[in-house]
């Protein structure tokens, strides 16, 4: 009998514990099966969108994740001491909070499985996506010291891929440098994939291409990997390889390299766009010919298009630059702007357009002039030149006949404040436009040493570098008014029972302002000074016309200065209400208006409202408590 009921009771324990082990057997091939449905949806997404590796995952994919999070957070409530099961809970959800692009709670599930099963068989894979997780959450310090032991060693099976996050790191840290010696590292060691090895050729490429390395980027783009890439990497490879061709000035070797990338069928959807960069080339390289037949017939294949837009751009600006016929490029800017006028070739050429018609009337104005009198306005022609070079400068685009105009305005005008002007320009413009450093500092020193007492010359020092010593007539003025102004402070602190001393105070600063104002009348420190004087007159009842006489003089000589409307106002002594103070007492009334009948209409509301019985509020008497065991973080010690 005793034996029997031992059976019974080995029985009933077995099924128990075999009810456990199938709840979680359920839970983990639930979520693992439902990982592997995950997986074949993003794999679907990666290769489908440009650009997918930032592109969050759709509705039902979403769904897959939230499920295996749910399942795992289950076994990790129902098997606390079981490691080996935790292990495989806590890593899928942490994949799934990645794949979600959940960054920090990623985080925070990889630091837990760090934490309790550094032993186990994903430990590899948990530190590289740590550290990535950790560079998409724009952690860069912690990331770059979570990869160290990634890439400490070539028997890490995350080697490679960690090498590429290193550059990642590197590059944006702004230290390219370094970058590219990471992806270097995996182009050197053989063990690479040939697929991770393209990758890294395609990152180089493009880190070369930002240093205007053109020689090593056309390498990367055009290695032999670069083909195992997908059809967009390998588009991009392709034209930037042509470009950088162009960079070197080879136009025509990069038409052909474009030629050949619009007979591809794969880039069948970009053959508008690479038609217009060859024609553009095409015209870069001198066969002006060639270039019209493929332009035009861009715009006959593609009208009212950004393509054709960016056609007649490159024709317009071809006939501007190059043989200076502005009515034609007025006519090919207009047709760019009609074929696509809300593309940036459309509103660029509107500008050039409207550029070119205020550029033509102003030449004919100014022969007109010159035919028509025999001493023209000089002020006016001079003018119109300023204008023209503007023109040229700001909006053609054309840095040589912007400084052609200058040159004219230097050499055939008297007035030494044009001249001033033009030449300071002519320096900026070759400074700041042609990157020219040398001619540009021939130029300012040129202007600091016919001009040292102008706010350009002062402008030349600083943009030179130089230490800034020259003063302008508004410098010395403001000097000798500050040394004025002292005298009066000094004065008013005098103690009144020593009157003698405050007079011959005052007395000695009037002197100062007075001689300032005398000096430098033209400046702001002059007419503040004057302001000064009439302040002192003020003091002394006796000299109120002199007073009156001074405030006159400001108004009328300085009226827009801060001194000459303070005149103003001491001279209008009758109060005057204005249009403005009338519309604002009108508003204000109004408001208050407003405010008093609305709580007139919200009193009289209350006061003939019903009153109403108060119901007492129910409450349970036991509050339900709810346990929320989603994404639980259990601690297994």
């Amino acid at each position: 009998m005793l034996r029997i009921r031992f059976i019974i009771l080995a029985l009933v324990a077995f099924l128990f514990e075999g009810c456990t082990c199938c709840a979680y057997l359920n839970h983990m091939f639930n979520a693992e099966r439902l990982d592997e449905q995950a997986a074949e949806m993003r794999t679907a997404r990666l290769d489908s969108i440009p650009e997918a590796d930032n592109s969050r995952p759709g509705a039902e994919e979403r769904k897959k994740y939230d499920k295996i999070i749910e399942k795992g957070s289950r076994v990790l409530e129902r098997f606390p001491k079981n490691k080996k099961r935790s292990a495989e809970a806590v890593f899928l959800i942490g994949e799934s909070f990645r794949h979600k692009l959940e960054w920090d709670k990623a985080i925070t599930k990889y630091d837990e499985f760090e934490r309790y099963f550094a032993d186990h068989d994903s430990m590899p894979a948990v530190e590289y996506q740590r550290a990535y997780c950790l560079y998409k959450n724009h952690e860069y310090n912690i990331s770059r010291f979570a990869l160290e032991p990634v890439v400490a060693s070539k028997d890490h099976p995350y080697y490679f891929q960690g090498l590429n996050l290193l550059s990642l790191l590197d590059e944006q840290a702004e230290f390219p440098d370094q970058a590219i010696a990471s992806l270097e590292a995996v182009l050197a060691d053989t063990a690479g994939t040939p697929f991770m090895r393209a990758k890294a050729h395609f990152r180089l490429a493009g880190l070369y291409f930002k240093k205007d390395d053109w020689e090593k980027a056309r390498e990367h783009y055009t290695a032999e990997e670069i083909k195992l890439l997908n059809v967009r990497e390998r588009q991009t490879a392709g034209e930037q390889a042509a470009e950088c061709l162009a960079n070197q000035k080879q136009y025509l070797p990069a038409a052909d390299e474009y030629k050949e990338l619009f007979k591809n069928p794969e880039f069948e959807s970009k053959q508008p766009e690479f038609l217009v960069r060859i024609g553009e080339l095409t015209m870069l390289g001198d066969k002006v010919a060639d270039a019209m037949v493929i332009l035009q017939k861009v715009n006959t294949d593609y009208p009212k298009t950004e393509h054709a837009s960016r056609s007649y751009f490159c024709l317009g600006d071809y006939e501007q630059s190059r043989t200076m016929n502005y009515d034609r490029a007025v006519v090919y800017y207009d047709s760019s702007f009609l074929s696509r006028s809300i593309s940036k070739y459309g509103q660029e050429s509107r500008e050039r357009r409207d550029a070119l018609k205020r550029l033509i009337a102003m030449r004919s104005k100014n022969d007109e002039d010159k035919a028509k009198d025999s001493i023209p306005n000089m002020n006016s022609f001079f003018s119109s030149e300023f204008q023209i070079a503007e023109l040229f400068l700001f909006k053609l685009d054309e840095t040589d006949s912007a400084v052609a105009r200058l040159d004219n305005i230097i050499q055939d005008s008297k007035d030494s404040a044009r001249v001033l002007r033009a030449l300071y320009a002519k320096a900026f413009i070759y400074d700041e436009f042609k990157h020219d450093p040398d001619s540009a500092e021939e130029l300012y020193k040129e202007v600091i040493e016919k001009y040292p007492n102008t706010e350009y010359a002062k402008q030349a020092q600083v943009n030179l570098g130089m230490r800034v010593t020259l003063k302008t007539r508004e410098d010395e003025a403001k000097e000798r008014y500050l040394v004025a102004e002292s005298l009066w402070t000094v004065a008013s602190e005098i103690p009144l029972d020593q009157m003698d001393l405050v007079d011959s105070a005052y007395a000695r600063a009037f002197e100062q302002f007075d001689s300032l104002y005398q000096a430098y009348p033209e400046t702001q420190s002059g007419a503040q000074a004057l302001y000064m004087k009439a302040m002192y007159f003020q003091m002394n009842p006796e000299r109120m016309d002199s007073t009156q006489a001074v405030y006159k003089l400001l108004r009328s000589e300085y009226g827009q200065t801060p001194w000459g409307k303070q005149a103003a106002k001491m001279l209008n002594t009758r109060l005057t209400v204005t249009d403005e103070d009338i519309k604002r007492l009108r508003k204000r009334l109004k408001s208050s208006e407003e405010h008093i009948n609305r709580l007139s209409a919200k009193y009289y509301e209350q006061l003939n409202k019903a009153p109403e019985e108060k119901q007492a509020e129910v409450k349970s008497k036991e509050d339900e408590i709810l346990e929320n065991t989603y994404n639980s973080m259990y601690d297994f010690e």
